[in-house]
């Protein structure tokens, strides 16, 4: 009888081991970019949910995949360069439970990629690398054939570099059927659609009259010519087909092309697989109804074709029609904007009937809609692709002291124009309210709190376009204070400053040179201009202000511009009590320069800010102003191997500490008697992101119990952005003065008599004044396994599992965790990364217990 026994050690080995100092990151919320050029068509999966691809957005810019069900669209994959990029194409659902896609670009090569996603679990696989040259280039639509192969177009490559033909197995074994020479036709578009033995698809341009060409080619690779399309006229007029055909259950092909036809804007036609085909012409597309009919068409329960036009139609933005087989076209919808444009594939349908499809513009924010159309013409709006959370949060958070914090959120939300959210602590959740085109469009710059209202400056939207002012209350959201003008100053760059005269800001825009403005807004939005720029001549030089101006002790206004029309490498100025205007620096090509955020005042008397260029380490700089003598100094220079181009603003906390963020993704904090400290890295996508013209990077708050609560308006999973709690590191000592009320107690005590030391409890992450239950070492599958876990901020300790086949044997490390990394080993590691937060992870022994007279397991922590 196999006797397994598993041993549960705790070896506490005190050795020297070097602390990492950084700072512990804790995601506490991210957003999700969203995609954005959504050009194929949706595709309904065996699981009876419909799939798609944006072609573009997404966190690595490179397209996603998403899935739509229950008024929202769901990111399910963001597409990376190396796993290929810019899916253009449907997806296909095959009987194994997979996607299949092309991606039309990216890939080790650059020239595409096939793969395969898996709805079930996530999964994502890249199946075929395209090399260009004769394997082709620039995949598109896929077709799953009887055989259990996959076919498809590449649109170029191939040994003329027309494109090419390819079948593909599921498994990713690519064979090339067939190169296109031009004359033959160029640039085939798919899917290929497969009747009566063989498979048919146009091409976009080549053939006779370069127009395009229609072609069938047989699973084995015979390729005939059918007819190339006659442009305006002739016997089979069309242009540049722009998807591929689709077989009717009359047995015909039918399919559009984009342009061509009597009024130049595109036709729909019918096709039979005969020997000789016979080519009819069903529509010619007109742009008052509808023009440049895209993605293939689709047979309603009725015999009817189902389509949609990229343009044209009532408002220009596109429409969507039936068509009989007779040539009756009916529109059936109108797109508006604000309900959908430019839609760029066709229909899918449901067994009930009903057709669903997606925009590739139009809707809030312009990323797109996804809706569904009856045969009957009724459009109902399905989901936006706005992210209701929003993304990109552009300011620093601020507290209304009741343990909300309070930032915006640059983009997205319900109505597209951005978001307000605030965290609340004790719930530990996110709560957003959407700004909508009445409030103002692109919240820029964090908000200010003045006698218990919360104020904020949209750059867009408003009366005039120009930007807004608003007020936001919790309870009810966001509501107009005044719209920005020309006149006043446009572009306004937050945050507000409130001082007892009002609140005081920036424009970067208008004001009567055009060069931006210094203003003032009362609290019933008032608007009064203070100071118009003038760029490099007349009494106000300088161009382009930064949101926020700090006021001294003396009563000045201090600020910063970004250019002068001289050198272009931004300044200071000073705005006194009576509205008087001078130039205290103009920043030097060879100096700090580039300012990339406003200034703040200090509890020292002293007003700062930094410079994303320049210092003494060409890195950037932290700047000081003294208001008494009206002169600056760089107090603070940032090494660009380390952390370098400071971005945003600084804030001054009651502790004297002034923070900020890099555009290389670090937070840091300042002191006159510590110097310049750098905290932690974020993430090398995070703080540069600039997709909205934002001047505002995030930002930062110091949190009550000395943590920072820090917004990032870019990377993070998501890749819009994230909020995180910014912790100093824990140490032992500081652990054990908390919790044992001693920082000597000994690592080996066992003050709840629980059998886990202190060192151990301290690894683990739980309580050593209340017993725990034993580790949990586990059985299962024949392997002996435990689950813990890891927290990042503890960096002065090493955890390592270890395994034995006797407990006087060599005891063999599986997996060790050195100064709060990740696991890495020989043995089985799951739910473990080097990315933010507490992580649970599974660790697995290498060898099956039933193989060894005795298998045992034990955790060992040094420090």
């Amino acid at each position: 009888m196999f006797l397994r026994k598993i041993l549960c050690l705790f070896v506490v080995l005190i050795s020297p081991c070097a602390a990492d100092e950084g700072w512990i990151a804790t995601v506490l919320h991210g957003f999700e970019k969203p995609g954005s050029n959504s050009v194929a068509a949706l595709t309904r999966h065996t699981d009876g949910r419909f799939y798609g691809v944006a072609s573009s957005g997404g966190a690595n810019g490179e397209g996603t995949l998403f899935r739509i069900g229950g008024g929202k669209v769901e990111t399910l994959h963001h597409f990376s360069a190396i796993q290929g990029s810019a899916p253009a194409s449907a997806l296909v659902s095959a009987g194994d439970g997979f996607l299949y896609g092309a991606a039309s670009s990216g890939g080790t090569d650059g020239f595409g990629t096939l793969f395969r996603y898996g709805p079930g679990n996530g999964s994502f696989s890249k199946l075929v690398d395209f090399s260009g040259g004769a394997q082709g280039s620039v995949p598109d639509g896929l077709v799953l054939h009887t055989d259990g192969n996959l076919y498809g177009v590449t649109r170029a490559g191939g040994l003329s570099g027309h494109g090419t033909v390819f079948k593909c197995s599921l498994s990713g074994a690519l064979t090339t059927l067939h190169s296109f020479n031009g004359s033959q036709g160029s640039d085939p578009c798919g899917p290929l659609v497969f009747s009566n033995g063989n498979f048919y698809g146009v091409c976009r341009s080549g053939g006779a009259s370069g127009n395009g060409e229609a072609f069938r080619i047989s699973p084995a690779g015979l390729f005939s010519p059918l007819f190339s399309f006659s442009g305006s006229g002739g016997t089979r007029p069309g242009a540049t087909p722009r998807s591929g055909l689709m077989r009717h259950s009359s047995g015909r092909l039918v399919g559009t092309t984009e342009y061509g036809g009597s009024s130049g804007f595109g036709t729909a036609f019918t096709l039979t697989t005969a020997a000789v085909p016979a080519y009819a012409t069903l529509h010619h597309f007109t742009d008052p109804v509808g023009s440049q009919p895209v993605g293939t068409l689709s047979e309603g329960n009725d015999g009817n074709l189902y389509g949609c036009a990229a343009a044209g139609g009532t408002n220009g933005l596109g429409s969507l029609y039936r068509l009989s087989l007779t040539g009756v076209h009916t529109v059936l919808h109108h797109f508006a904007g604000g309900n959908g444009a430019t839609p760029q594939s066709g229909l899918a349908i449901d067994p009930s009937g009903v057709f669903h499809g997606i925009t590739s513009a139009g809707g809030p924010g312009d990323f797109g809609v996804a809706f569904q159309l009856t045969a009957a013409g009724v459009f109902t709006l399905a989901a936006n692709l706005s992210p209701a959370d929003g993304f990109m949060p552009s300011g620093a958070p601020v507290t209304d002291e009741t343990g909300r914090w309070f930032f915006p959120v640059a983009r997205g939300g319900l109505g597209g124009n951005g978001v307000i959210g605030y965290w609340d602590a004790a719930k530990r959740e996110l709560i957003t309210h959407s700004l909508d085109a009445t409030t103002g469009d692109t919240p820029d710059g964090g908000l200010a709190l003045f006698d218990g209202v919360f104020y904020g400056v949209c750059a867009r939207g408003g009366a005039s376009a120009r930007g807004t002012a608003f007020t936001f209350d919790p309870a009810v959201g966001a509501a107009l204070l005044a719209s920005h003008s020309t006149t006043v100053g446009s572009l306004p760059d937050g945050p507000l400053l409130p001082s007892p005269g009002g609140l005081f800001g920036l424009a970067r825009e208008g004001g009567a040179s055009a060069r931006g403005s210094f203003y003032r807004l009362s609290t019933s939005g008032i608007q009064t201009r203070i100071v118009s720029f003038t760029s490099a001549t007349g009494v106000t030089p300088g161009r382009s202000p930064l949101g926020p101006v700090a006021l001294a002790p003396n009563q000045s206004f201090y600020g910063i511009y970004a250019g002068d029309g001289v050198t272009d490498h931004g300044g200071i100025f000073k705005v006194n009590a009576v509205g008087a205007y001078s130039q205290i620096a103009a920043f030097l090509p060879n100096g700090p320069r580039d300012p990339r955020g406003g200034l703040v005042a200090a509890s020292d008397g002293f007003i700062y800010g930094t410079c994303s260029s320049g210092g003494g380490f060409s890195g950037g700089a932290v700047i000081r102003i003294n208001p008494g003598t009206d002169t600056w100094d760089v107090v603070a220079s940032f090494v660009p191997v380390a952390a370098s181009s400071p971005v945003g603003s600084l804030i001054a906390a009651a502790n004297g500490f002034l923070y900020g963020l890099t555009a290389t993704g670090h937070a840091f904090r300042y002191k006159q008697s510590s110097g310049l400290e750098i905290l932690a890295h974020l993430g090398s996508g995070g703080v540069a992101a600039d997709e909205s013209n934002l001047t505002h990077a995030g930002g930062l708050a110091l949190l009550p119990n000395g943590s920072l609560l820090v917004t990032i308006p870019g990377g993070g999973s998501g890749g819009g952005g994230f909020l995180a709690n910014l912790a100093p590191p824990i140490s032992l000592a500081s652990w054990k003065l908390s919790l044992l009320g001693d920082a000597n107690a000994p690592d080996q005590g066992d003050p709840d008599h629980d059998t886990l030391p202190n060192l151990v409890e301290y690894a683990l992450a739980t309580n050593p004044r209340a017993a725990d239950p034993a580790l949990p070492f586990e059985y299962v599958n024949d392997r002996l396994e435990i689950v813990i876990n890891r927290d990042p901020a503890r960096t002065d300790i090493t955890i390592i599992l270890e395994a034995a086949s006797d407990l006087s044997g060599s005891w063999t490390p599986l997996a060790t965790s050195v100064m709060g990394r990740a696991f890495t080993g020989v043995g089985f590691i799951s739910g473990d990364n080097n990315t933010l937060g507490i992580k649970t992870v599974l660790l697995r022994d290498t060898l099956a217990a039933s193989g060894e007279p005795r298998r045992f397991l034990r955790l060992r922590v040094d420090r």
